[in-house]
């Protein structure tokens, strides 16, 4: 059940509770409302002030219900396991009407097999309330909310039980009552109790004989008296609600007419239950009840709380009220609304910063808190200059709290509590609503901004420009992963945490940080505390809450605070939703770079390429035409090279065109069967190398269509860049523990870190001669084929492709 159902739930069922003329009568109304509001098929009362018996029931007998007997033999066991342990005897029972047993036990809940569930609650000082459903029961926030409401009734069945108990002289009845004689058209006063002098303000000898009407009338109009008329002539009770002037103004009343059996003439007794109080509270209600229809409506979280202390000032008459919510950015539950003497005492509003008084005590445990006597309270109260005899603190979420208090103690009553902390989770369902939908609204233009971007660099400063103030993530920044060193490198930060750390860190597999596990995991991490950490990069870190998100395989983005549990799982939500848009912000812009990119490197290539060895090429021609009788070998030779070098630049091109427009290509293949077409095409040209394929594993991966390309690159280069004197290059398949792996390893001089810098920089401005292109097309390939590329240098070069599992 929705919160908002659940207060209407309640309110309605508040309505249908009051004392009656009889106990069965006050159960029974109270039990129909339960079951129709709640959604329950079967219910029963029982009082156990003279052992366990049923007041009310549906159906009226309870044995022809399976879960209703189920429920009355469960009670029947705990009453006699209470007896047994000498928790209750029979005199104490009668006298404490159930409270002193099984009450303490409740609420409690019981399934049936094939039949449903039902639900024990105490009725306080009478009986227990059983409440059935078929399949599942009440949820917990419905169970929690009862308690008051049950109370009510326990109240109201007592009430109704000490009247039964009275005499029947009305003298004894606890209610203004009056005994009317009807003569024709006139109703004269015979007889009336003390109760009825006082409240309407009269004495015995000026009152008797009298009409009654103008002693106890209507402000407005006269009683209709036709109804009463009719119910008398009939012989039945007439119960209507009147309106009735005392000396205390205008009230409300529940008016009993009780016709007595006469020959003489047509009597009743008249019996006034003073509805005051419950007519105001239906009043506040019903315009609580609107208040919370514009409160959910509201856009922002500005506009939540604006309306919620308009709420509580003008619906409860409370003068000093006020919404503060959390700041992560100053640490602090800042005023955003307040209402009454807050804003007369206050030029401006206190901010709590100071985590050891009962407000961050409420805020960080969520927990309602209600001081009726700030003199007894053993707690630490704000030192807000503020005078105040009674507080309520009522935490909205993890937005922040609401707080109201008088000047005097015990200025809230049980009803004000119990309606304030059923405004509070509204309050807090209102707040999540707005921020969710701020949030996501800010999150989305952000992302659309970030599109424009055309470098990772300026992605990252756009978002993480917006997020201290769209999601109140102050110390946040980007870590992007980098294949090619197998490491996490910092991207970007915001401005309080680059404040905060002189050089952020670069974190890899070797150093099993929270952020590198966080990354192969690809789960969110929320740290209550990182310096407590065992896996804390830095044990001595200023940061103590944080959230890790994986920004899939592109990286990781960071939140952080100075203080501990400044996370929720609503944070790290919102956060995923940010990180899952950066991967794909990411992809498109490497996406658009490549297409681009496309025309700048082929453009380079035959600019830079084929223009440098076109030079030597006329310089070489040049020669020979000038030396005709000189030896042409050299030169010749020169001239060979050179042209084999322009055919590799045009092999080159050609398949990078082939790689960029397949991008978004897979298929699936055998390693091992990609593997040895390499080696059955590169051997033959390079006779005086020596080239070992070892197959340790046959196993099937997808990848981009031009995997064997790659491949054939890496081999290449192995023997191209070889200057040992028998060159070597290994190439083995096998399965490792992180997933199918190939591994081409030579005997050189190791690959220098500029041609790296292709892998790592992926533009066209570092593809300055042919192995950079070959690199870039193997750096694109294993990319396109969602592999991970790294190179080891420390014995000659070991390039590493793995596969994901």
């Amino acid at each position: 059940m929705r919160a908002e159902q659940r207060f209407r739930a309640l309110y309605e069922i508040s309505l249908a509770v009051e004392s009656q003329a009889t106990v069965p009568k006050t159960a029974e109304t109270a039990l129909e409302a339960y079951l129709e509001q709640l959604d329950c098929s079967v219910g029963a009362v029982f009082t156990t002030s003279e052992g366990l018996s049923p007041v009310a029931a549906v159906p009226t007998e309870p044995d022809r219900s399976d879960l209703l007997a189920a429920a009355y033999t469960q009670l029947e066991s705990r009453l006699e396991a209470d007896i047994d342990r000498g928790h209750a005897t029979d005199e104490q029972r009668s006298q404490e009407m159930g409270d002193i047993s099984i009450g303490s036990s409740l609420p409690a809940t019981e399934s049936v097999t094939g039949v449903g569930t039902y639900h024990l609650f105490s009725l306080p000082g009478f009986g227990v309330l059983v409440l059935g459903r078929e399949g599942a029961g009440l949820d917990d926030e419905t169970i929690a909310a009862l308690p008051d409401l049950n109370e009510t009734v326990a109240r109201a069945c007592v009430s109704a039980a000490r009247r039964q108990r009275q005499p029947q002289w009305f003298e004894a009845l606890p209610y203004p009552v009056v005994a009317v004689t009807i003569e024709g058209t006139t109703e004269r006063v015979v007889e009336m109790n003390e109760r009825f002098e006082q409240r309407f303000g009269y004495e015995d000898d000026t009152i008797r004989g009298r009409e009654v009407n103008t002693l106890v009338r209507l402000p407005d109009r006269p009683f209709e008296r036709d109804r009463l008329m009719a119910a008398l002539d009939r012989g039945e009770s007439l119960e209507a609600e009147v309106q009735r002037e005392t000396p205390s103004g205008t009230e409300s009343f529940l008016f009993n007419a009780v016709p007595l059996e006469t020959q003489s003439a047509t009597e009743y007794i008249g019996i006034y239950v003073d509805i005051t109080e419950r007519k105001q509270r239906e009043q506040t209600l019903d315009e609580l009840y609107g208040a919370v229809q514009k409160l959910l409506a509201a856009d922002s979280r500005q506009q939540v709380c604006t309306q919620a202390v308009e709420t509580v000032a003008s619906v409860f008459g409370y003068s000093t009220v006020g919404i503060h919510l959390y700041n992560r950015e100053i640490e602090a539950l800042e005023p955003a609304a307040t209402a009454g003497r807050v804003r007369e005492q206050f030029n401006e509003p206190p901010r709590y910063t100071v985590r050891d008084t009962v407000i961050w005590d409420a805020y960080e445990a969520r927990t309602p808190v209600r001081i009726d006597d700030t003199e007894d309270f053993e707690g630490t109260l704000p030192d807000d200059g503020a005078p105040a005899g009674s507080t309520i603190i009522l935490p909205l979420g993890v937005h922040g709290v609401l707080i109201t208090s008088a000047v005097k103690p015990d200025a809230f009553g049980d009803q004000e509590w119990h309606l304030l902390r059923l405004l509070s989770q509204l309050v807090t369902v209102a707040l999540d609503r707005s921020t969710t939908r701020n949030r996501l609204a800010g999150v989305q233009r952000e992302i659309s901004e970030a599109f424009q971007a055309e470098t990772h660099e300026e992605m990252a400063e756009t978002v993480l420009d917006a997020i201290p103030a769209l999601l109140d993530f102050p110390i946040a920044g980007v870590w992007r992963y980098r294949p090619a060193r197998d490491v996490l490198e910092p991207l970007g930060m915001t401005e309080d945490a680059t404040e905060l750390f002189d050089a952020p860190p670069t974190f890899s597999e070797d150093d099993k940080s929270i952020a590198w596990q966080t990354f192969e995991s690809g789960s969110t991490t929320i740290v209550s505390d990182a310096s407590q950490h065992p896996e804390a990069y830095n044990p001595e870190t200023p940061i103590r809450g944080e959230i890790i998100v994986p920004i899939g395989d592109y990286g990781v983005l960071t939140a952080g605070s100075t203080y501990e549990d400044s996370f929720t799982q609503f944070d790290a939500e919102i956060l995923e939703i940010l990180a899952a848009n950066l991967e794909v912000v990411a992809e498109v812009i490497d996406s658009r770079q490549d297409v681009a990119l496309l025309e700048q490197v082929i453009a380079r290539i035959l600019r830079h390429n084929v223009r440098n060895k076109l030079t030597p090429i006329r310089g070489y021609a040049n020669t020979i035409v000038e030396q005709l009788d000189q030896p042409l070998k050299s030169h010749a030779e020169a001239i060979v090279e050179n042209c084999n070098e322009l055919a590799r630049t045009a092999e080159h091109a050609r398949e990078m065109r082939t790689v960029i427009r397949a991008r978004d290509e897979m298929t699936t293949t055998s390693l091992a069967k990609a593997v040895r077409a390499v080696a059955e095409t590169v051997d033959p040209e390079f006779p005086d190398g020596e080239l070992l394929v070892n197959i340790d594993a046959t196993t099937r991966v997808t990848a981009h269509t031009q995997l064997t390309t790659a491949l054939r690159h890496l081999v290449r280069n192995g023997f191209d860049h070889n200057d040992s004197e028998q060159p070597r290059v290994v190439v083995t398949v096998e399965d490792g523990d992180a997933g199918p792996t190939v591994e081409i390893a030579d005997n050189g001089p190791g690959i220098d870190a500029h041609e790296l810098d292709v892998i790592d920089r992926h533009g066209e401005s570092a593809l300055e001669h042919g192995s950079g292109a070959g690199l870039w097309i193997i750096d694109r390939v294993i990319e396109y084929s969602e592999a991970r590329l790294s190179f080891e240098t420390t014995d000659g070069t070991t390039a590493r492709i793995t596969f994901p599992q």
